[in-house]
């Protein structure tokens, strides 16, 4: 034994001094390792939002509310420190109106100030009520102490400044893709451009040559200059002012980096213009009332309108349903659009002054609204329009199993009504059971089949299912075809391609084997080189 006490003495001091040189080695390379590690950091802000020479971190969590002051709403936004206390406040957006030299002193550094480390609720003479304007400095304490706690929409964001002037903001926000989580960085100008966005994380993991080409100049270049809200084109689909191109079989990853970057100019237009959202109460649908409706074909699709009228013949309910593009056509759901309808006469809204940048779409209201006021008579109910056609069925295997469908068409051959699945529907509720429901279902009312998946919007991180239902529909709406073939001894269907319907015509000879193949039909459209190939002998 105590011949083994040096080796252990020798082994401790091994152990102790190679303990302090590592200590040593952290002390003296940490603070060089921090500093890079900034500095990396304010690389990659200066890198999508190149005009800015300076950042400074903003907190996440915001509070804000409206009271009434003396001339009209009076808002405010701050954000609290670590211990709770009132660290920023903002008082005012576009609407303040308050009176000159009275309230609108509630703009001033000597009030706005006082806010500054209090906790709130504020307590009775921790504020200096202004002279003069005693309902203003009431209504700017009511709100911070009404505020509510703002959805924190991204990980982090920076403000960026050029010669201490802001320039705009930098936010990261973190979504899910094909293969896993994304952080995407997006840089956006005091105009709510995007000025530049970058692709990546520790946690990247998305399909090389495929969705990880999201981390590409060839990709994230396409966002530099336009306005959200951004969408996601395939190849082929009509381009716009604020549209991109998706990454070829790589769609998820592409609108995974769309979303987060219009969740993340949504929360810079919130720092830019905080406050300004008025909330617009539009009339619930009414019961017991003849409710009109009218469809028209819109830029993506068709766009559907409702309305009802009151005893003097003007609109008391006005709805609005279509999938057209984000930012333009699916302006017309939103409330401040809709809005404009109620109190008209059916022939006044007509006139309704198109959406900028959405003719296409507003033409379309149009003429629903015309058709709507051409079957109004005073009150006299319209008899409703019932599908016409008998019902199609099929099934296309889904992701989980079997995806039946049932298909209605009207006399032109377009979808008048969709049910999708049955007893043996297993598909997941959360992603591919969303094919159940209307919101995915009605894309399709109104087109011809054969349908392509290009068609519809597909089901997030449900492109299987989404795909299910269309060679289904598709195969569905085929058999007509398939019968009248049939009798001549010819088997035909179509089944989804990379570019369209693929059709072939089948003819078996006694004993049941393939005698011959055609491929193709008049809709073929895969790629010469490539697919186009299929209907080579």
């Amino acid at each position: 034994m105590k011949k083994q006490l040096p080796g252990w003495a020798a082994l401790l001091i091994i152990t102790l001094i190679a303990g302090l040189a590592l200590g040593c080695t952290f002390a003296l390379t940490k603070d060089p390792i921090d500093r890079q590690n900034a500095l990396q950091a304010e690389n990659a802000r200066k890198a999508v939002l190149p005009q800015a020479d300076s950042f400074k971190k903003m907190p996440l969590i915001i509070y804000s509310a409206k009271e009434d002051g003396f001339a009209g709403p009076v808002y405010v936004e701050y954000v609290k420190d670590d211990a709770g206390k009132i660290a920023d406040i903002t008082i005012g957006n576009k609407a303040f109106a308050e009176t000159n030299g009275f309230g609108s002193r509630a703009l001033e550094p000597a009030f706005r100030d006082q806010f500054i480390g209090k906790s709130v609720p504020l307590a009775d003479g921790d504020i200096d009520i202004l002279a003069g304007a005693t309902i203003t400095s009431k209504a700017v304490i009511n709100a911070v102490n009404n505020a509510t706690q703002n959805e924190v929409l991204v990980d982090w964001c920076y403000a960026g400044y050029q010669n201490n002037v802001l320039a705009g903001y930098v936010a990261q926000t973190t979504v899910q893709g094909f293969g896993g989580p994304v952080e995407v960085i997006v840089g956006v100008d005091t105009n709510l451009t995007i000025t530049g966005i970058s692709v990546g994380g520790s946690n990247f993991s998305e399909t090389a040559g495929l969705g990880a080409k999201a981390k590409d100049e060839a990709f994230t270049s396409q966002f530099a200059g336009k306005a959200a809200p951004i969408s996601v084109i395939k190849a082929g689909g009509k381009a716009g002012d604020n549209t991109v191109d998706a990454i070829t079989a790589a769609t998820i990853t592409s609108n995974a980096v769309a979303g987060a970057v219009n969740t993340a100019a949504k929360h810079a237009n919130a720092r830019i213009n905080p406050g300004m959202e008025e909330a617009i109460v539009l009339p619930e649908k009414p019961e017991g009332v003849q409710i009109y409706t009218a469809s028209a074909n819109g830029f993506v699709g068709p766009v559907n309108v409702e309305a009802a009228f009151d005893a003097s013949g003007k609109i008391s309910y006005f709805a609005i349903d279509n999938n057209e593009t984000d930012g333009f056509g699916s302006k017309a759901k939103e409330p401040a659009y809709l809005i404009q309808y109620i109190g008209l006469t059916a022939a006044e809204a007509t006139e309704v002054d198109a959406i900028s940048g959405a003719t296409v779409t507003s033409n379309a209201v149009k003429a629903a609204v015309q058709q709507i006021a051409n079957s109004y008579q005073g009150g006299a109910p319209a008899a409703p329009a019932a599908p016409a056609g008998e019902v199609k069925s099929a099934s296309a295997q889904g992701y989980a199993g079997p995806v039946y469908v049932e298909v209605t068409l009207d006399a032109e051959g377009k979808i008048a009504s969709l049910k999708v699945g049955d007893d043996k529907f297993s598909e997941t509720p959360a992603f591919g059971g969303k094919a159940k429901d209307e919101a995915f279902t009605k894309q399709f009312i109104g087109k011809v089949p054969p349908l392509k998946l290009s068609d519809i919007d597909t089901i997030s991180y449900a492109t299987i299912t989404s795909e299910a239902v269309v060679n289904a529909v598709n195969e569905a709406c085929a058999y007509e075809k398939t019968e009248e073939k049939a009798a001549e001894g010819v088997l035909s269907a179509s089944a989804q391609g990379y570019a369209g319907p693929v059709y072939v015509e089948v003819t078996l000879d006694a004993e049941g084997k393939i005698a011959s193949l055609k491929v193709g039909d008049d809709k073929f459209s895969e790629t010469p080189a490539f697919g186009g190939k299929a209907k080579d002998e």
